[in-house]
């Protein structure tokens, strides 16, 4: 009897815990979803960027939006029908409600024929459209700038980091031969100590390394919308990753200034603001619609009692014809309004050209000079490997220790680095050369 019920207990003891265990092992199964290795090129990292900008999709609705203000206009110069009844209990000579005598049913018809402040408002609101697709161009301009530098930067990381990884190891075989050497009485235990201290920095250096690639990776996957399971790998890029820009870089800073996106933008608004002003300006000038009206009348509402002759359906058409005799201050403030607004942006479009313009030539010196420091990371890596090559003869000769041409190695990596950062920096003049004629997109267009 005992050992039944100490079996039972057993049992329900173990259906509890698989109950509990089953349960948590699939949940932290489907909250650690394995992670996925992207490799992604620039181009691809351009594209995706300008359908992920908020930048991009809040400008391409700031047109959508005056593209929508366009369509009312235009609505305004349709043929407007009404129908309705004005139908109500008369009480002695019949008389109009709010201008229309009362009536069974009645048709009103207006077709606008000449209103020059809509024909004004239309045009404003079309310069306005303009501006705000060229706005979404420069939007569009940024947020392929920004990705691209911020992709440039992940890509000099990784390979920074897979550099710097080469470096340790050659400090740890450094450190085995000082080892050897120490234990020979070759070497003092001081310069065992040294060896140490140059390794235990170079794994520091690792560690920075990845954390900066690791923090520049995770941007970028954020400015392009991906999951942050994805892990990124750059595509495969060669010795100059800023080649695709070089004839770009060169031929877009001979562009007209008035090309640039933000610069024609504002003269579109100027233009707006030119036809708004001519907007409230006629208000001074005449209207004229078509009209037509159609009313259905009924006897018990005294007409016949008071007119000569009742008739049951009547009908009136003409031409509709407002001129204003005295419009007030509001017209010339209205005026006043728009004429400085068009001023301020004049101001703004002047100030813009000059900035422009010292963009592009801050861009030109700092091409140059990344073009000068990029050849001469080049000599530097050049003398460096010389010096290898030289010391690779001395060591089958016996003249050298394999200490020394360990180190020199690290020299060349160390060279060899600098020349890589100088061609990433060569890459980014040349994108920032390119991006100051508002026309990086067709760099990269296929």
């Amino acid at each position: 009897m005992n050992s039944t019920i100490s079996f039972s207990l057993r049992g329900l003891v173990v259906h509890l815990v698989a109950l509990w265990i089953v349960p948590w092992q699939v949940f932290s199964a489907a909250a650690e979803e394995p992670t996925r290795t992207r490799q992604i090129g620039l181009p691809e990292a351009v594209r995706l960027a300008m359908g992920q900008s908020v930048d991009v999709q809040t400008a391409r609705l700031r047109v959508e939006r005056s593209s929508g203000d366009l369509a009312l206009v235009s609505a305004e110069r349709s043929l407007q029908i009404h129908a309705g009844s004005g139908l109500g209990a008369t009480s002695g000579i019949p008389q109009s409600i709010q201008g229309a005598a009362p009536s069974v049913a009645q048709v009103t018809v207006r077709q606008p024929v000449i209103d020059l402040g809509r024909v004004s408002r239309a045009e404003g609101v079309r310069e306005l459209i303009r501006s705000g697709e060229l706005a979404l161009d420069g939007a569009a301009e940024e947020a392929v700038y920004r990705v691209a530098l911020l992709y440039l930067d992940f890509e000099l990381s990784t390979r920074e980091v897979e550099r710097v990884a080469g470096d340790l190891q050659l400090y740890d075989e450094i450190e085995a031969l000082t080892v050897a050497r120490v234990a020979e009485g070759l070497e003092a235990p001081l310069a065992l100590s040294r060896v140490r201290l140059d390794t235990a920095r170079a794994r520091e250096r690792l560690a920075t390394a990845r954390a900066q690639s690791a923090m520049l990776e995770a941007e970028l996957k954020g400015k392009l919308g991906m999951d942050q399971n994805v892990q990124l790998r750059p595509g495969p890029g060669g010795d100059d990753p800023g080649s695709a820009l070089r004839e770009f870089a060169g031929t877009m800073r001979s562009r007209p200034v008035e090309d640039h996106p933000e610069i024609a933008a504002l003269g579109a608004e100027i233009r707006a603001a030119r036809h708004r002003a001519a907007e409230a300006r006629s208000a001074r000038l005449p209207k004229m619609d078509l009209v037509g009206q159609y009313s259905l009348l009924a006897r018990f509402n005294n007409y016949d009692d008071y007119f000569r002759r009742f008739q049951r359906h009547n009908w009136q058409a003409g031409l509709a014809v407002e001129i204003p005799v005295f419009t007030g201050r509001g017209t010339a403030e209205r005026v006043a309004k728009e004429r400085l607004r068009e001023r301020e942006l004049i101001l703004r479009q002047e100030a813009r050209k000059v900035a422009v313009e010292v963009d592009r030539m801050r861009s030109d010196a700092l091409l140059k000079q990344a073009e000068r420091l990029a050849g001469l990371a080049r000599q530097e890596l050049d003398f460096a490997r010389e010096k290898v090559s030289v010391l690779l003869a001395r060591l089958d000769e016996g003249g050298i220790a394999v200490e020394e041409l360990e180190r020199a190695r690290l020299v060349e990596s160390e060279a060899w680095g600098r020349l890589i950062r100088s061609r990433y920096d060569l890459a980014k003049a040349r994108l920032g050369s390119v991006y100051t004629s508002g026309r990086i997109r067709s760099a990269f267009a296929d």
